[in-house]
């Protein structure tokens, strides 16, 4: 080979070099941990002590995609689950309409709607509680939903929504 070429190839041998241990140091690597989502019913009956994680918290938000206060609120509720994955687990209960047999089961008149457990499968808070609790056991992270919880874009469990199946009372 000429000195050209043999440059040439050197050249390319490291950068393939590089290249692959650039990908197993990348392969290797601690992965960021993912957020514990999981919607659990789409409007049938559900048990939420089946779906409660040991361990974390388990966090349910009861919401309908017609509904714009869960629009706010919940992607705040999957950020944050995404910034405590250790700690916390959110599983999301699709109420549909108000005519759903999941809504009269757990009793829910107005959406959005959480309820809060333990590590333990203690329910720790429900209602307006939950964002009190999630502020105390979560602090900063918790700052989000908290802020969105108390503006104008959303409404606090409590105030009726209306929806399919329901008047509004607003």
């Amino acid at each position: 080979m000429k000195g050209g070429t043999k440059g040439l190839v050197a050249g390319l041998a490291a950068v393939v070099v590089a290249g692959v241990l650039f990908g197993a140091a990348v392969r290797h690597r601690p992965r960021a941990s993912e957020a514990d989502v999981t919607v659990i019913t789409h409007g049938d009956e559900v048990n939420l002590t089946d779906h409660l994680v040991r361990g974390k918290y388990t966090l349910f938000d009861f919401y309908a995609v017609w509904c714009p206060p869960c629009r706010a609120l919940s992607p705040a509720l999957e950020r944050l689950a995404a910034r405590r994955p250790e700690m916390l687990a959110l599983r999301k209960v699709d109420i549909v309409d108000w005519t759903m047999p999941v809504a009269a089961q757990h009793h829910v008149e107005s959406l959005p709607y959480l309820v809060l457990f333990d590590g333990e499968g203690r329910r720790v808070a429900e209602g307006d509680g939950v964002f009190e609790a999630l502020t105390r056991l979560f602090g900063e992270a918790a700052r989000e939903v908290d802020q969105v919880s108390a503006s104008g874009e959303s409404a606090r469990p409590g105030a009726p929504i209306a929806g399919p199946g329901k008047p509004s009372t607003l």
